[in-house]
């Protein structure tokens, strides 16, 4: 289907008028603009403010998504869109002949006629979601026809943000938690330069309105038409399923970044003594040419030919990082006191009379360094806090292409899309001291639902005899439309008789056909937080809503859970980091808000608890 126009110039849309299942592809959007794309399956709907895709029966790309254009190719032409991904992990798995079924951490499933239903599948899927700009409305490969946002699964991560690019798919940001993010992309004179941003509290992106550069593609896809796009081959991890919200698509010209943008410094031929397009007077000062831009850079992109170095954080010749890129090797080394400190070092494996694209995301923090799109040194972050602040930028050896941005920017009026939801309690209602005498314990909480019995243990409370069946205890609510609730969970120690499990968590509770758990997942297969949402006396366990934190969850360590809910929407924070948000009409369709009558602590009953301990608990208003 094509557009009703031969070209646009600007698109808005927010997704105010319900569709029904299979007739949001040639609808009309907010703007009066059809949207086009894809709907094999007539899983794409709009419903409460948001566009909505259910999972795909048979996984792929080409079978689901939205498209709007053709819009003439032109610098400055922007594509924001703010969404949550069903599941940033969602990916297939290879089924071969009598293998056994497998999770996605690729441990063996224990029940092969388990109900959580996982995609095994010839074609290994491992991108979920594709979303930018593309050279047809439903393209077949949109990893290969577009400029684009994706996301990748990963065996022990909750997903990898990368960007399709050109020259092939380039990693940026690894474990990404299920909360709303806002993707914006856009046109330069050759290529495209991507931001993102989201919530406060987040480890990799800045909160909105604020967005993070965080990669360049300094080459054009060919077509002067292009569409912008949201594609996706695949929703479902570990079993769960959970549907993807978009909230908002905006396609504008932005003056202002027709030509630099946001860029600190740019330039092309980078020589001493020559001022770069953008950035000042190349100087020569300890280890090489110099800039200093205004403020610390945070996305650097160079191309540079062995051997050759991009030099940040330059304070003075004895304080400063460096990439050097030698016909032998790549090494990442601090020159800090005088003194050097090797921080990393890899085999070149590359030709050498070859240059190679050089990109560095530094948040002040974190390194994340790849060579032609490719991790190095580790797809984990390089920590290094040191300098920090410094701004200087240096080259050495025979380098082009420079450009260098901020670490963060501020998201032009135009194209704003609205804030996510981020509430917390300001008034602190009940905090109880847990470890107090037993025949206290039951006064203060009440036994709610299941077979568990409350008891103290050293340092808090613990719930036994619970087995797989969920137990919950819990107080009075005063507040029916609003909890904010925080514990510190000390989950087991390792056991050589057993294996050591934790499902400990909070409840939100109206009755025990409606109510909102959220709980710990960790064994030995699994470091995660769960939400489980029981409406009108029907749970899904295909739709419970996770995020995997691995690294962040650990046998024997307490850590702070913290969930607010206000009844239509709860947000979950791990030791204040937000890892999964949701709307309870994203779970289930149409339903009513949560009446909050109770609150409390409680065991999900997914799986077995062997001894977690409640060491305090807050409940805010």
């Amino acid at each position: 289907m094509k557009s009703l126009k031969s070209s646009l110039h600007q698109i808005q849309d927010r997704f105010t008028k319900d569709v029904l299942y299979g007739e949001v592809v040639g609808s009309a959007s907010d703007c009066g603009v059809i949207r086009l794309g894809v709907d094999a399956e007539a899983r794409i709907s709009v419903e409460s403010g948001a566009l909505r895709f259910a999972p795909l029966d048979i996984p792929g790309w080409g079978r689901q998504g939205i498209a709007y254009g053709p819009f003439m190719r032109q610098a400055g032409l922007a594509f924001g869109v703010f969404m949550l991904n069903g599941h940033n992990n969602s990916q297939t798995f290879p089924q071969h002949a009598g293998a056994p079924h497998r999770s996605s951490r690729g441990q063996p499933r224990p029940n092969l006629k388990s109900p959580f239903k996982t995609h095994f599948s010839s074609t290994l899927l491992q991108e979920n979601l594709a979303v930018g700009w593309f050279d047809h409305p439903v393209p077949i490969q949109p990893l290969e026809t577009g400029q684009a946002f994706v996301m990748q699964g990963h065996p022990t991560a909750n997903g990898r943000l990368c960007a399709a690019t050109v020259q092939g798919l380039h990693h940026l940001l690894l474990d990404i938690p299920n909360i709303p993010i806002y993707f914006l992309s856009v046109l330069r004179e050759k290529g495209v330069i991507f931001y993102a941003g989201s919530i406060a509290g987040n480890r990799h992106l800045p909160a909105l309105p604020r967005l993070r550069p965080l990669a360049i593609d300094p080459y054009d896809l060919g077509p002067s038409t292009l569409y912008a796009g949201i594609y996706q081959s695949i929703l479902g991890e570990n079993g769960a399923q959970a549907d993807t919200r978009v909230y908002g698509v905006r396609v504008v010209h932005v003056p202002e970044w027709q030509g630099y943008g946001t860029a600190l410094i740019v330039d092309p031929q980078p020589q001493l003594g020559r001022k770069a397009a953008l950035g000042g007077v190349w100087q020569l000062e300890g280890p090489g040419r110099l800039l200093d831009p205004k403020e610390p850079g945070g996305l650097f992109h160079v191309r540079l030919t062995a051997p050759a170095s991009l030099i940040w954080r330059y304070r003075d010749p004895d304080h400063y990082l460096a990439l050097e890129l030698s016909p032998q090797e790549v090494r990442l080394h601090l020159r800090y006191g005088g003194k050097l400190y090797v921080l990393a070092r890899e085999t070149h494996p590359y030709p050498t009379q070859d240059p190679h694209w050089v990109q560095v995301l530094d948040d002040g923090q974190a390194l994340n360094i790849t060579l032609d799109g490719s991790p190095l040194f580790s797809e984990k972050p390089v920590l290094e806090p040191r300098l920090g602040q410094e701004t200087g930028v240096g080259l050495k050896g025979q380098a082009a292409d420079l450009e260098v941005h901020p670490r963060e920017i501020t998201l032009p009026p135009t194209l704003e899309l609205g804030q996510p939801w981020q509430a917390k309690g300001q008034q602190t209602v009940f905090a109880p001291y847990l470890n107090q005498a037993a025949e206290n314990l039951l006064i203060t909480w009440e036994p709610t639902m299941g077979p568990g019995t409350l008891m103290p243990a050293e340092g808090g409370l613990t719930i036994e005899a619970a087995g797989l069946e969920r137990t919950v205890y819990t107080i009075p609510w005063n507040h029916p439309n609003f909890a904010d609730l925080e514990c510190e969970i000390l989950p087991p120690e390792k056991n050589r008789k057993r294996q050591a499990q934790s499902r400990a968590g909070v409840c939100f509770w109206q009755d025990a056909q409606h109510h909102l758990l959220v709980a710990l997942s960790l064994d030995e297969t699994e470091q995660a937080v769960v939400g489980l949402l029981r409406f009108a006396g029907y749970e899904d366990p295909h739709s419970k809503v996770w995020t995997q934190v691995t690294g962040r969850l650990y046998y024997g360590v307490p850590v702070r859970l913290r969930v607010v809910c206000d009844g239509g929407q709860f947000q979950v924070y791990l030791d204040d980091e937000p890892v999964l948000y949701r709307a309870l009409r994203d779970i289930y369709p149409g339903a009513d808000r949560l009446q909050i009558r109770r609150v409390g602590l409680a065991l999900s009953g997914y799986g077995e608890d062997t001894g977690s301990i409640f060491r305090t608990w807050i409940a805010r208003k």
